[in-house]
């Protein structure tokens, strides 16, 4: 081998000690874990378990250690490396991984749950609050609008006891330990509900009940906004409602306040339309419709006390004051024989005397105006007066108000007429009887009627001993030709008599000892101012208003003998009255 081809072989044998060298030269990271090793060769298996090596390309060698792990840094329950396949710290994530992330991020939280409760109770209420509003507008029967009177009285009074704030709670606390306390403490407490009605009725919102200011702000918004609707209508000509639609309202009214509220509604909404405070007057139509109401009412009362009639009392009285300031008009008899049956069923005198004199007003000749269904219901009224007037003149209570010489001296006047010039005036319950009685006899019914307005005002006259009154009525009757007409049967004209007879079997017990002397040819005025002033003589131990028609009916004699007596001079009618004791 020559010398040239030598040096060709030696180039192409590389010497290893230079890599070698490299290898060993380069750095070795110490501080790695897991420190990667450079191999030349790879060992392999084929699959007749031949082992065969293969060179190394370059680059690092892998590490075929497969239970080698590499450590990754952790962010606990905010990251995970999905990338570290089988490294201990990732776990794979599932359906339940999933379900467990949706419920926790949709989950019912219970702040978010108050709010929405809160925020569909907000919106029932307004939307609850809007239709009563609309309610109120579009409704004219409806009785709970709001007027002046009730602003005042929310002003007043304040919102519901029970909502109220505890400011003055000591106070109320101090109060329930007094009996007297609390009874004064209802009536406030009935206005508190009242108020409480009209604020739900108006759309209100409930919590305008604990502040006043806040409850009486509100009021006056409906009220603004119901002015305002009110004044759009008048522009549209529509004024109170017509006779059949107020007709049908009052009747769907189950209580006092209902008719009250509804009847003062109607007037203010027609005065309203016409421009003028007092423009509209009551009508026939409606002062029946108002009477039906409110004996409707009282026939639907289970307890038939005081309360009701003061009440409707309390009302007709506003609505007759009402009506007089627009200009004399007056209620009617309709409504006046109704106040003046509840005033004596209450025993209040006073109130009989007021109603007696709304009755006529001013026009002595308006009972003869009316209609015959009307004078008849105002003769039951009457009637019904004096039925109320004798119980109470039968009562043997010692607190009653007839042992009070006074209260029968005014009782008297209530019945007479008779004044302090000693003249008979028209306002009393003997005008209306003997001023709308007179061409009653022309049906049997009212025939009856008569007779027993005749015997009910007789007999009241006996139990306050008003013996000249009474001989007086008689001759006043026989003058009239009513006691002997041809109209009258026989059995009529016996039960006439027999009405004077007992009155003055009555008067002759209740009748002072002491009368004085009477002049033979008496009048009536004369007669009954001596009755007047012997009730002042009659002593307390002595006068008896519970005398029986079973005390006095034994000594009445026949028709024929009793007629005898009556049309005897006064001091010997008297005489033979006495001897029947």
């Amino acid at each position: 081998m020559t010398v040239k081809n030598a040096g060709r072989i030696h180039k192409m044998i590389r010497p290893t000690l230079p890599r070698a060298s490299m290898l060993a030269a380069r750095p070795v990271d110490h501080g790695s874990e897991h420190p990667q090793r450079l191999k030349a060769f790879v060992r392999h298996v084929d699959k007749n378990n031949n082992v065969f090596y293969t060179l190394v390309k370059k680059g690092l060698g892998r590490d075929t250690n497969p239970g080698k792990d590499y450590a990754f840094f952790q962010m606990p329950d905010l990251l995970l490396d999905l990338d570290a396949e089988g490294a201990r710290c990732v776990r794979p994530v599932d359906d339940a991984d999933q379900a467990a992330l949706m419920t926790a991020k949709w989950s019912k939280v219970p702040r978010r749950e108050a709010v929405e409760a809160r925020l569909k109770e907000l919106e029932a209420q307004l939307t609850e609050s809007r239709g009563k509003a609309h309610a109120i507008l579009t409704q004219p029967t409806n009785i709970w609008r709001i007027t002046p009177h009730d602003v005042v009285s929310a002003a007043l009074h304040g919102a519901s006891a029970s909502q109220r704030t505890t400011a003055h709670s000591w106070r109320l606390l101090e109060q329930a330990t007094d009996a007297s306390s609390r009874n004064t403490e209802a009536p406030r407490s009935d206005r508190s509900e009242f108020i409480d009605k009209i604020r739900a009725e108006n759309g209100i919102p409930p919590h305008a009940a604990d502040d006043d200011r806040l409850l009486l702000h509100w009021m006056m918004l409906r009220y603004k906004s119901l002015q305002q609707h009110l004044s759009s209508n008048m522009t549209k000509k529509h004024g109170a409602l017509p006779s059949p639609a107020m007709a049908e309202a009052l009747e769907a009214q189950s209580s006092v306040t209902g008719i009250r509220r509804l009847v003062f509604q109607h007037l203010a909404a027609g005065s309203h339309a016409s421009g003028s405070q007092y423009a509209v007057k009551l009508d026939a139509r409606l002062r029946q419709d108002i009477r039906d109401a409110c004996e409707r009412v009282l026939g639907e009362s289970a307890t038939m006390g005081a309360g009701l009639p003061v009440e409707i009392l309390t009302f007709l009285g506003n609505l007759s004051e009402r009506q007089v300031a627009s200009g004399g008009a007056h209620l009617g008899p309709l409504l006046c024989g109704l106040a003046l049956k509840l005033a004596a069923r209450i025993g209040s005198l006073e109130a009989i005397s007021t109603w007696l004199y709304r009755c006529y007003q001013g026009n002595h000749e308006m009972l003869k105006l009316l209609s015959r269904e009307e004078r008849r219901l105002f003769l039951k009224d009457v009637l019904s007066t004096l039925d109320s007037l004798q119980s109470i003149l039968k009562s043997d209570d010692v607190s009653s108000k007839m042992h009070d010489v006074r209260q029968r001296q005014l009782l008297f006047q209530l019945l007479t007429g008779v004044d302090e010039n000693n003249t008979l005036t028209p306002d009393s319950i003997r005008s209306s009887i003997k001023g709308i009685c007179l061409d009653e006899y022309k049906t049997a019914h009212a025939s009856e009627l008569r007779q027993k307005l005749h015997v009910g005002y007789l007999t009241t006259l006996g139990r306050l001993g008003a013996v000249r009154t009474i001989w007086a009525e008689w001759r006043h009757l026989l003058r009239s030709g009513v006691a002997r007409s041809t109209k009258l049967s026989p059995g009529e004209d016996d039960g006439v008599v027999r009405a004077f007879a007992t009155a003055l079997q009555m008067a002759s017990h209740a009748m002072p000892a002491s009368h004085g002397q009477d002049p033979a040819g008496a009048s009536l005025e004369e007669c009954v101012t001596a009755d007047y002033h012997a009730i002042e003589m009659q002593e307390l131990h002595f006068w008896r208003g519970d005398i029986s028609d079973d005390d006095v009916g034994q000594h009445i004699p026949d028709a024929a003998v009793f007629r005898s007596i009556l049309d005897l001079p006064l001091q010997e009618c008297i005489a033979r009255i006495r001897s029947w004791r």
